[in-house]
């Protein structure tokens, strides 16, 4: 890969006799059960010199996120499930953020890859189950990212009432259903592709609108704590103080979670809602877009060991023990 990226002799050369299908007819004759016809190829070897680039700088990069989303989720799942400290109701949903994140470096990642760097075909049951998980995956992330800023604001506004009122059984209980409605909005395509892709843009819309609104209410709740413990500071000199602001601090470890999130499925939501109304984007632009929201799954346990201090240390434990 990197003789063909650097040396444009090599490249050119090997460009060639892909398109005159010199290399196919050797193919043929040291393996003649297993013929390939130039017609079935998809439109790679005619795509421009900058196309081409594109189409491999993608399939590069997917490679690394798939080994790194599979290290990173499997590290994380594996820590939480050792460590007893981190068995909490919280830590239950970013489990199931870790198990959605794995499931796509598995199931669809490699899928990907082999689309866009091979010549292999793929039947239509094959596509419809690749967007089938695809779907169910994706709304299964926006759902548990949404449940675990909820947590976050129920545990300022519960106080004391919180181990009592979110509890592990609860929250697997809530898991449970986000996977189940998850598998309810997938399976949607089975009527119409478009009822799908009319179901994934509504649960995007809401589920932003929803975070917007848990996120604004934990900075009202924040704020009127401190407020609160400045007038209450001499009589109770720092216990509140350090609650709150360790409550903050789960809260904007979160937001990030959200925001990254985001950040990576918002361009792909509107690239496949403009081809909808009619407009027309090159293969690569569908390819670069995809890239995205496979990033995510591969950032999500970086992000969790830079912000939250626990995971770090319990991560360093599990992989630096002697």
């Amino acid at each position: 890969m990197l003789y063909f990226r650097r040396s444009g002799s090599i490249r050119q050369e090997l460009l060639s006799l892909l398109k005159d299908g010199t290399l196919f007819k050797l193919w043929e004759l040291a393996f003649p059960r297993f013929q390939i016809n130039l017609q079935d190829l998809p439109g790679i070897f005619n795509q421009s010199q900058k196309e081409l680039n594109l189409w491999i700088a993608n399939g590069v990069f997917l490679i690394i996120f798939l080994l790194t989303t599979f290290l990173g989720n499997s590290t994380i799942l594996i820590t939480i499930w050792k460590t007893s400290a981190l068995h909490s109701a919280a830590n239950i949903l970013l489990a199931n953020l870790a198990v959605s994140d794995l499931a796509v470096g598995l199931l669809l990642e490699p899928f990907f890859i082999v689309h866009i760097l091979t010549t292999v075909k793929y039947s239509e049951i094959v596509f419809l189950l690749y967007i089938i998980v695809g779907a169910f995956l994706s709304v299964a992330s926006f759902i548990t990212v949404t449940a675990i800023g909820i947590e976050r604001l129920l545990a300022l506004r519960l106080h004391l009432r919180y181990h009592a009122v979110v509890t592990p059984s609860r929250v697997t209980g809530v898991v449970i259903l986000i996977w189940v409605l998850s598998g309810v909005i997938a399976c949607s395509c089975l009527w119409d592709s478009s009822v799908l892709y009319a179901a994934l843009s509504v649960s995007f819309i809401i589920l932003l609108v929803g975070n917007s609104v848990v996120y604004v209410k934990i900075y009202f709740v924040v704020r009127r704590h401190q407020r609160q413990i400045q007038h209450q500071q001499q009589n109770q000199p720092g216990n509140d103080t350090f609650r709150v602001s360790r409550f903050k601090k789960t809260a904007l470890n979160t937001f990030f979670v959200c925001m990254l999130l985001l950040f990576c499925y918002s361009p792909y939501v509107f690239v496949i809602n403009m081809a909808f109304a009619g407009l027309n984007f090159s293969p690569s632009v569908y390819f670069t877009v995809t890239t995205l929201i496979y990033l995510n799954s591969c950032l999500n346990p970086a992000l969790y060991c830079w912000r939250d201090s626990a995971i770090r240390a319990a991560v360093k434990k599990l992989l630096f023990r002697r």
